[in-house]
Order: structure tokens, then C-alpha cells, then sequence
């Protein structure tokens, strides 16, 4: 019996030794607690004013507070705060309540995003802050998890209350040979405001032109500015938007405003807007320094002008009227234009007396008007 009882006693404390080993096992590491799934809150929101709408713009965390990937699309929680995020005596705001996110802030609404990619949200401006002397307004968007739970708002993004800048009326635009001029409805100044053009080149296929080829190519977009803090002129020349393209602009009146410490911009709404295929119509100046000179050895007149700087220039023609024969003026330099600001005439007869003329041309065939006319003889050869 004492054997038995000795035999079934290390048995079951083989089977607790046993047991003992697997559960250590099952424990190798430290614990670690569930994940709230709290999103990590956004740094980066900007927001601007148009007309009456504020868009607000941020990029999407990729992980939650405790660095596991966040899955599917987040709830956002959008809210605003009048005057620039300060509490009491000019310090931070409050920290936000995990359950009821951050104290004072207005809703400004609801929506879902997907993590780890930008995001864009608009809501309108409230109607009692359209109005009235401008102040500063801060918005902030506070990520949640299923519980409504927030790991804190967003960075501020301030906008500015009162009345937005009135929208550009009768916009319009044309070419002259210097650019494309752009004209709109004039509007009272205002310290701070200004005309912000935008400018978007649209592609069209075909090579460029000879004077555009060996030059940099005009760029993409671009945004102008006129100001209008002291007069609105109602016209603007784009002296910087090659001709012979397409290019696309809209305007919009922006007002620059300074309160609570901050500048932002309130802009009015964009025109609608307006595509002009900026076709170079116009010719280059007329030549001008022209003179002749009769090379008696050579048996030529030679003629010579003043370059033409005109950037669209191809070349030059020569036209001559035959004042002894009485005939017309012709062209005698040939079909293609001259390219240098010169020419010899070697198809002249001695005795005769000529007149002659140059106009210039573009790369698109438009030709200016005549030079004035010079005259040059050539004498003819004396017997000794």
C-alpha cells in the first residue's frame, strides 16, 4: 500500500511538472491589451475661405495611437471655435474628453475617410459669421474610433469671418502683339485685396515653331496678381503667355486679413472660365534704317536696315520698282523670307534708277507694312 500510494504520488507530480512546463510555455513575453483602434490625430489641416464656404484639407493617418494599421474608412468629426485656438489668457485650448472630443467646439459635420490618403472636406460658413468686421475662426477635425473615442483634435486651421470679396464680373480676354490682355468688371478698392489670375496652358499637338524650339517652353500653370488696393483698373496685360498657344484663366478677387496674430486669405468666388486660342495675328514692326548703296566693282546694290527683334520674326522681303523702265514693285528676294537684315541686289542694270522697300514677316505669314523707300543708280561704266 505504502509503495502503491509513493508510486501514484510521483506520478501526479510528474503530470503537475508537466503541466507546469506547458503553461510556461504559453506565456513566453509580456501580454499585450486589445487596441482601441484610436486613429492618431491629423497635423497637417489647412483650410481656406471661398465666397461662403470654408474647405478644409488634411492628409489621413496610417496607424491608430498604438502604432497597428487602421482598417477601412475612419470617422471624422468636424468642429470650429471662434478666435485663434486660445483659451484663457492666451494659452492652448483645452485638452479634449476621449468621449466627448474637445470642449467649446462647434459641429461642423460628420464624414468617413479612408486611412493613409489625402482628404478633402467643405462645409458652409455659419450665416452669422458672413458678415460684420472680419475675425479669426479656427476649425479642427478630431479622428474617432467605433466608440465615438478621439485621441485629440487636429492642429487649427483659422479662416477669417465677414463678407467675402465680390465675385469678378464680365471677364473676358484678347490677344494684342504684346500678350493677352484681360479685362473684367472694375470694383471698389480695398487695402489688402487683390485679383489673383490663374493661367493653365492647354496642350495642342503639333511641333513648336522655329523661335520657340531652341527657347524654354512656357509653363503649365501660373498664378498673376493685380492689386486693387488703391484702384480697380479693370484690365491687365498677361505679357508673360506666349502667343500661338491655348491657354485657359479664371480670376478671383482675394482679400488678405489680419486678426487675432494671424493673416489668411478670404477669397471671393472664381470667375468662370475662359479659354482663348491666343493666335499670333499681328505682324512684326515695320523695318526701319533702311539704305542702299551701289558697289560699282560688284555691279550690286547693296541694301542694309535695322534688325527687327520682334520674337516671331521669320525673316524679311525685299520688294524693288524700276524708276527708269517704270515698272511696279516686285519682290526680288525670293520665296523664302531673308533671314539677316541685309541684301545685294546683282540683278541690276547699270544706268537705271531703283527704289526700294523691306517689310518683315512672322512665322505665321502675317506680313507688316513696307519700309520707307529708298533709291539708289547704278552708274554706268565710263570708256577711257
Amino acid at each position: 500500500m505504502i509503495r502503491r500510494l509513493s508510486l501514484a504520488m510521483a506520478t501526479a507530480a510528474a503530470a503537475l511538472l508537466a503541466l507546469s512546463g506547458l503553461v510556461g510555455c504559453a506565456l513566453a513575453g509580456n501580454p499585450q491589451p486589445p487596441t482601441l483602434w484610436m486613429p492618431e490625430p491629423v497635423r497637417d489641416l489647412s483650410a481656406q475661405r471661398v465666397g461662403n464656404e470654408v474647405r478644409l484639407h488634411w492628409t489621413m493617418p496610417k496607424n491608430t495611437t498604438d502604432k497597428v494599421a487602421l482598417q477601412g474608412d475612419q470617422r471624422a468629426h468636424f468642429c470650429w471655435t471662434r478666435g485663434a485656438a486660445l483659451g484663457p489668457e492666451g494659452k492652448a485650448p483645452p485638452r479634449p474628453v476621449p468621449s466627448a472630443g474637445l470642449p467649446g467646439c462647434r459641429a461642423a459635420g460628420d464624414a468617413m475617410f479612408p486611412p493613409n490618403r489625402p482628404a478633402d472636406f467643405t462645409t458652409q460658413m455659419p450665416a452669422d459669421l458672413t458678415g460684420g468686421p472680419p475675425q479669426m475662426v479656427s476649425y479642427f477635425v478630431e479622428l474617432q474610433n467605433r466608440s465615438g473615442k478621439t485621441a485629440g483634435p487636429s492642429n487649427p486651421a483659422y479662416v477669417a469671418t465677414g463678407s467675402a470679396p465680390a465675385a469678378v464680373e464680365g471677364f473676358t480676354a484678347h490677344t494684342q502683339p504684346k500678350g493677352v490682355v484681360l479685362d473684367w468688371q472694375s470694383a471698389a478698392p480695398h487695402p489688402g485685396l487683390v485679383l489673383r489670375i490663374h493661367r493653365a496652358l492647354i496642350p495642342s499637338p503639333g511641333s513648336p515653331k522655329p523661335n520657340q524650339s531652341a527657347g524654354t517652353p512656357p509653363a503649365p500653370e501660373q498664378t498673376l496678381e493685380v492689386d486693387l488696393d488703391k484702384t480697380d483698373p479693370g484690365q491687365a496685360l498677361d505679357s508673360d503667355a506666349p502667343l500661338d498657344h491655348t491657354w485657359r484663366y479664371s480670376v478671383e478677387r482675394v482679400q488678405r486679413v489680419t486678426a487675432d496674430q494671424h493673416t489668411v486669405e478670404l477669397s471671393g468666388l472664381s470667375s468662370p472660365p475662359v479659354i482663348i486660342d491666343a493666335k499670333n495675328i499681328f505682324p512684326p514692326a515695320v523695318p526701319a534704317g533702311l539704305a542702299a548703296v551701289a558697289d560699282e566693282q560688284a555691279q550690286a546694290i547693296n541694301l542694309s536696315w535695322t534688325p527687327d527683334s520682334d520674337p516671331d520674326l521669320a525673316g524679311y522681303i525685299v520688294y524693288r520698282r524700276d524708276e527708269t523702265a517704270g515698272t511696279p514693285a516686285e519682290r526680288i528676294s525670293g520665296d523664302a523670307p531673308v533671314v539677316p537684315s541685309t541684301f545685294e541686289d546683282k540683278t541690276v542694270v547699270a544706268g537705271h534708277r531703283y527704289t526700294y522697300a523691306v517689310s518683315a514677316v512672322s512665322n505665321d505669314g502675317v506680313e507688316s507694312a513696307r519700309s520707307a523707300e529708298v533709291q539708289e543708280q547704278m552708274q554706268e561704266n565710263q570708256t577711257q
